[in-house]
């Protein structure tokens, strides 16, 4: 239970404010960098395809944000356990330890992988059950396959990633990802448009090139990880010591963050089964609009990880009025950071758009409701950081219960009703998404507040 405040000196707010909102940018940066290199091959996929035909964007998009997407976001929350106990080793400096939960990890992270690979592998068959039409789910279908074959590489780069910044190497991730981007940007020219003697293949093409980068980036990262010289004192080639069962807390920390990641992506990704469902323009579309998004939304990710940093760090100093005060901090920096974006996609959205597609009709149909989609960024932006309030609060399963049930059970019923039964198309998928990730913040703030002032943590 945290302590009661004891009375405070005027100058204790602004001090500590400012001391929150320098370490919540020093913590956030390392982050944001690497996922907007993820970010960023997203964009360039996008972009190139979209421009080369709006079909071909639709079928991408569908691959990426039904079947491709749910498999990657829920290997990745099966990883978590890394980062938290290469973190936790680091700071007790147990160097060893740290390289024996990266060693260790190596065959589940394979074992995870070669089964998202699997289970995605008739995805013709997954997106038929989805309702999806012949074509989008036979084109879709294609692209999933060879998606897929990636997915592994995936999740061993993700492996090593969070192990690096476990140990404060996160610049490493950025830096792969940054030659990553350079070299997604020449194999997307070569295979969506074809070169010398290469025939052009569309979004095939892209999906080629995706898989390509994830082997690359995987290879890269192990390769580092094995033969730099600053990583040597951590022990990463030393046989692994421990048992199964000796490392299961680790497990179902990843468990945990799988079922809470698993619940947010299905309900997006329904949205994106939705939108395929009003045709292809809007599929299109909504492949667009997430990648106009996306850098808040990653901004707002590493704001979410540094807050609950923060809190946590509070918290287990049982300081009442400072874990209250960092959860406000994390709270107003996102909110500065991202609606100072959210007014530039306001004020140029169409010249936004058209970075990633030149078709006039997906044009039109996101103009009109860009203030819709854009401040339900905002609020899905701060939803994340109110999760991540509560997880440095050590509440495991409360966020995971309440994104749950403003996804899952408020956002796709209010997207399908608004789309469907009151024909408003994709606008009111749009409407439908903003009520979820609004209540979705609510809860989460609500949880917060209420139990710093009852006292119950």
């Amino acid at each position: 239970m945290l302590k009661d405040s004891t009375p405070l000196a005027p100058s204790w707010f602004k001090e500590r404010l400012k001391r929150h909102l320098s370490e919540l940018g020093r913590l956030a940066l390392p982050v944001v960098l690497t996922r907007v290199g993820v970010l960023g091959l997203g964009m360039v996929d996008t972009a190139m395809v979209g421009h080369y035909a709006t079909n071909h964007l639709a079928w991408l998009n569908l691959a990426n944000q039904s079947v491709v997407m749910f498999a990657l976001v829920v290997g990745i929350g099966l990883m978590m356990g890394i980062l938290i106990m290469t973190a936790s080793a680091f700071g007790e400096e147990n160097y060893e330890e740290c390289g024996q939960v990266w060693r260790r990890t190596l065959p589940f992270t394979l074992l995870v992988g070669l089964s998202v690979l699997i289970i995605s592998w008739p995805a013709e068959f997954w997106l038929s059950l989805l309702g999806q039409s012949d074509e989008p789910a036979k084109e879709a279908g294609k692209l999933i396959q060879i998606l897929a074959i990636g997915l592994p590489a995936n999740l061993l780069f993700v492996n090593c990633s969070m192990f690096l910044e476990g140990i404060k190497r996160a610049e490493i991730g950025f830096y792969l990802m940054f030659a990553a981007n350079i070299v997604n940007v020449g194999l997307n020219y070569i295979l969506i448009y074809g070169f010398a003697g290469i025939p052009e293949m569309g979004a095939t093409g892209s999906a080629w090139a995706s898989t390509g980068v994830r082997l690359f980036l995987a290879a890269a990262a192990i390769a580092f990880i094995w033969y730099a010289p600053s990583i040597q004192k951590f022990g990463v080639r030393n046989p692994v010591k421990s048992k199964w069962r000796e490392w299961k807390d680790q497990r179902h920390i990843g468990y945990a963050s799988a079922v809470s990641l698993a619940a947010e992506v299905i309900a997006f990704s329904a949205i994106a089964v939705f939108a395929g469902w009003l045709g292809t323009i809007p599929l299109a579309a909504h492949g667009v609009m997430y990648q106009v998004l996306g850098l808040p939304i990653m901004i707002a990710v590493g704001i979410g990880i540094a807050t609950s940093v923060r809190v946590g760090i509070a918290f287990s100093r049982k300081d009442a009025a400072d874990t209250m005060l960092a959860g406000l901090s994390g709270f107003i920096l996102n909110l500065v950071v991202v609606t100072g974006l959210a007014i530039v996609i306001l004020l140029q959205p169409e010249a936004l758009i058209k970075i990633f597609t030149s078709d006039s009709e997906i044009v039109t149909l996101l103009i009109p409701i860009t203030f819709i989609f854009t401040v339900g960024m905002i609020f899905d932006g701060s939803q994340m950081v109110s999760a991540g309030m509560l997880r440095g609060l050590k509440e495991t399963w409360w966020p995971t219960y309440l994104q749950t049930l403003s996804f899952v059970g408020v956002m796709l019923p209010a997207s399908y009703i608004l789309a469907f039964s009151l024909d408003r198309g994709f606008l009111g998928l749009m409407e439908g998404t903003f009520i979820g990730v609004f209540v979705s913040w609510v809860l989460l703030s609500v949880r917060f507040v209420w139990l710093m002032k009852s006292g119950r943590i």
